[in-house]
């Protein structure tokens, strides 16, 4: 089995290190600042952020507003840690996989848990889009993520067939990845068909594209 390492992986759900996020050292604080990002995913599924009130997430997480800002800035720094607790789980998710697939299966797993994630955090990704034409900051993590994933992809090849990548296989690596969160965002903000990101046909037709691309450049398929 192939092995990737993970290094540079931390727990940014469990501690979001950023700016307007305010640390927490007692149990109580920390199960507090969960309740309110497990409130805001939800919340945040079904309504727009900019029609969410601060009022509106502690009342989900069954605090007060006061306790919010012991933890939060303001709402926009709660969005940010909500995007780092989306990206901390897709990365540890992501890289399991890695220790569970060493041959074809593998790139079958990967579309499958990422357009699963898109789906269940399509109103957080919804959000970060419409915020990124205020503030494009918003999105350099969730940019930042889908360059180490395709960076972990591309490690793996190169261990796996033993020899770098040539630059224009390189490319084309994360070119695939591009062309897998852009088709899922696409999907997610302007459902253009023929196929909805919930039918179980985009999937399977992600997918082929996913491979067509790097069989392309000849990097894919491997073999065990």
């Amino acid at each position: 089995m192939v092995h990737i390492s993970g290094q540079g992986h931390d727990d940014a759900a469990a501690d979001p290190g950023f700016e307007g996020v305010h640390p927490v050292r007692q149990t109580r604080g920390r199960r507090t600042r969960d309740r309110l990002l497990n409130a805001g995913q939800k919340l945040i599924a079904r309504h727009a952020i900019d029609a969410l009130a601060v009022a509106d997430i502690a009342r989900a997480a069954n605090c007060s507003v006061g306790s919010f800002y012991l933890r939060f800035r303001d709402k926009d720094a709660f969005v940010r840690a909500l995007i780092a607790q989306y990206l901390a789980e897709g990365r540890t998710a992501t890289l399991s996989l890695y220790e569970t697939h060493d041959d074809d299966r593998l790139i079958h797993a990967l579309v499958i848990e990422t357009s699963g994630r898109f789906r269940r955090y399509a109103g957080l990704i919804r959000s970060a889009i419409r915020m990124r034409m205020d503030d494009s900051t918003i999105w350099d993590p969730i940019r930042n993520s889908g360059h180490f994933n395709a960076g972990q992809f591309i490690a793996w090849l190169v261990a796996y067939h033993g020899r770098s990548l040539a630059t224009d296989e390189d490319l084309a690596v994360r070119f695939a990845f591009q062309m897998l969160y852009g088709t899922l965002n696409n999907a997610i903000i302007n459902q253009p068909g023929p196929l909805d990101i919930e039918d179980p046909a985009f999937v399977i037709q992600l997918e082929r594209a996913f491979r067509l691309i790097l069989a392309s450049a000849g990097v894919w398929p491997v073999h065990p």
